[in-house]
């Protein structure tokens, strides 16, 4: 119980990239955030330290993850892996070989990452969807 406990209270404590501010909303009936409207549905954004991914996962519960591969955060942003709901570096050949899983709050899932995802808090307001800093 206590390997679980530390596991869960560690997540970003020593994280390499930066804890920078990011608050901003977003209306999902305006067509570039149609997709946050279903279930499944996500996009990219600009902000954090190198860019957001946003994902609906129950039209209650939306997660935001910034798109730094915490193994090496100077490589370019992370893409999203519909089928295996993670986020992973699109060029193999990079530093960056780890997965994090989209509905497990960034936890690396493969590669040589120690830490998860920053993670963003995320709420809807009806049509409008706030992101902030936690």
């Amino acid at each position: 119980m206590l390997i679980c406990l530390n596991f869960f209270s560690c997540g970003h404590e020593e994280s390499p990239v930066p804890d920078l501010w990011v608050d901003f909303q977003v209306n999902i009936n305006n067509a570039e955030f149609a997709p946050l409207q279903n279930p499944g549905g996500w996009v990219y954004v600009s902000g954090g330290y190198n860019g957001i991914f946003i994902y609906n996962f129950d039209n209650q519960t939306y997660y935001a993850y910034d798109r730094a591969c915490t193994a090496d955060i100077a490589h370019a942003p992370l893409v999203y892996d519909v089928k295996k709901h993670e986020l992973h570096h699109a060029d193999t050949t990079e530093n960056c070989n780890s997965r994090y899983s989209v509905l497990l709050h960034g936890a690396v899932t493969h590669g040589d990452a120690k830490y998860p995802l920053r993670e963003y808090k995320a709420a809807i307001y009806g049509t409008r969807l706030r992101v902030v800093s936690e």
